[in-house]
């Protein structure tokens, strides 16, 4: 009788692990988009709120931002100007209260002066870190796909 309570508690602690996992991967996947989003419309209240107060970012214009309002105000505010941003997650990965997200991205710059966006496809990896009881991105890569040679 001792041995099919066990297996039984067993399986529902492992069930209970996939569940927390399962949680934490929709919490993620859920901010991820919502960071996409706030970065579409430059909307730095949101952005402050999700950054982590050192993150760091590998921006398109191969510079390292430094932590703090640097990413903000330089990158989103002065040089991104986004007609359009797609994020797809391709995997999320979380150990603790650690997470890394990796994925593709399209963007289209906004027409300037007569001219059509330009199309930007690219590779990115986001990591995120639990702080408290809140998500904080706290690192960033994003390159663009080359063209086949």
């Amino acid at each position: 009788m001792k041995k099919p309570l066990f297996i039984l508690a067993l399986m529902l602690s492992c069930y209970s692990i996939k569940a927390q996992t399962n949680s934490t991967e929709a919490t993620i996947r859920a901010l991820e988009q919502k960071e996409a989003a706030a970065v579409l419309v430059k909307d730095t209240v949101t952005l402050s709120k999700m950054w982590a107060k050192d993150f760091t970012v590998n921006n398109p214009f191969n510079k390292i931002a430094k932590p703090g309002k640097t990413a903000v105000d330089r990158t989103v505010i002065n040089e991104l100007h986004y007609a359009s941003f797609q994020r797809n997650i391709e995997h999320v990965l979380t150990k603790d209260n650690l997470a890394i997200v990796m994925g593709n991205e399209v963007v289209v710059e906004k027409a300037e002066g007569g001219k059509t966006g330009r199309t930007i496809k690219r590779r990115f990896t986001n990591i995120w870190i639990k702080e408290g009881n809140s998500w904080k991105l706290s690192a960033r890569h994003a390159n663009e796909i080359c063209a086949p040679e």
